[in-house]
């Protein structure tokens, strides 16, 4: 979900057994499940999985989907988050901004994610977070295309989203999220590799 893997990435169990210090069985294991959740693709019997490319369309569709749920999940945070949430949020906000700074696009899209999780977990609707997880188990691996644009990335829609949910003021929360999601749509559209349309 934070883009660790690359589209198209070859994944084995005994790479990643390796990898997590895990034995073949839980690896095993995680590949099928992540398959079933349309996360990976398997590669026949031989244990091994890749990272799916998407199509344009396909990529398309999954924004559009994250723009209506994860505003949702934003506007309902704001009023169910507690002061220890907010300091949590300030934080992570501190460690994205240090990362953008400093050109770590590992850091910062595992710091983006874990922001963002923090407030869907705070609207408190399950249902709601498991629909934007797995939209992320899909999409996130195309989070690597930002690359060297990470420099070129702001906090400014993090920082917006922060504020208005310490105000308690989930529309403009949620509109300030959104519009982070959309940018980063635009911005991979033309920086990422895609599959040719069917």
């Amino acid at each position: 979900m934070s883009g660790k893997f690359m589209p198209g990435e070859k994944l084995t169990v005994r790479g990643l057994s390796e990898e997590l210090g895990v034995s073949a069985m839980p690896a095993r294991a995680a590949i099928l499940r992540l398959a079933a959740e349309k996360a990976l693709d398997l590669s026949g019997t031989s244990g091994s999985a890749s990272i799916p490319l998407l199509t344009k369309s396909r990529f398309n569709e999954m924004y559009e989907l994250r723009v209506l749920l994860e505003g949702r999940a934003t506007e309902r945070a704001a009023r169910q988050m507690t002061k220890k949430d907010f300091s949590e949020l300030q934080q992570l906000l501190v460690e994205l901004e240090t990362a953008s700074v400093r050109g770590n696009s590992d850091k910062y899209l595992e710091v983006n994610q874990r922001f963002k999780f923090k407030i869907f977990q705070s609207a408190d609707q399950p249902v709601l977070e498991d629909l934007i997880e797995r939209l992320w188990m899909q999409i996130g691996p195309f989070m690597r295309f930002y690359g060297k644009g990470i420099m070129d990335l702001r906090v400014d829609r993090h920082k917006t989203a922060l504020s208005a949910l310490i105000a308690r003021d989930g529309v403009t929360a949620r509109s300030a999220l959104e519009a982070d999601v959309k940018e980063g749509a635009t911005f991979l559209l033309t920086n990422a590799e895609f599959a040719e349309e069917a």
